[in-house]
């Protein structure tokens, strides 16, 4: 556990691909799991209820990876979904049990401090640096520039959080 655990801090790190993963659908489903809780609890953290938390959770997993299959679909490499989503699922997890530091830092009320300015600081370099790490999982899927996966990254983040919005309400 603990080698798999310094993987997705090294993929994080971008010293490590989505190809060095075993395709593997047991990790597949682990890393789907842990990111499923890892979301539940950013939803808690942010003043969701559990319902709403677990149902946010799994639309965007099931938009992201519907997504990521359909596009692998399109561009005839599918073989490459097992790799690809166990990559975006547990990076995506530990961004999320990341981000629950600076969530704490912030009220959800709103009280207004220097601890809930860290907190947002602190996030948005989070939200910048999940963006770069998609972009260097979608080059490495689909042979991209790491601008262009970025690019591809943050359209698909906006994306997520209009559904999200759009089926839930602004939360």
């Amino acid at each position: 556990m603990q080698a798999l655990i310094r993987f997705f801090v090294e993929l994080c790190l971008l010293r490590r691909a989505p190809q060095d993963l075993p395709a593997s659908d047991t990790l597949l489903r682990l890393a789907l799991s842990v990111d499923l809780v890892a979301g539940v609890l950013v939803g808690l953290a942010s003043g969701l209820g559990l319902g709403s938390s677990v149902a946010q959770g799994i639309a965007e997993l099931a938009f992201q990876l519907g997504l990521l299959y359909a596009a692998l679909r399109l561009t005839g490499h599918l073989g490459r979904f097992t790799q690809s989503a166990t990559a975006l699922l547990g990076s995506g997890a530990l961004f999320g049990l990341l981000a629950l530091g600076p969530l704490g830092l912030s009220p959800t009320g709103s009280e207004e401090s220097d601890a809930a300015a860290l907190g947002a600081f602190l996030l948005l370099g989070l939200v910048v640096w999940n963006l770069v790490v998609i972009g260097h999982i979608v080059r490495h899927t689909f042979g991209l520039s790491l601008a262009q996966g970025v690019v591809v990254g943050l359209a698909y983040e906006v994306s997520a959080i209009v559904l999200i919005a759009v089926l839930f309400g602004a939360s």
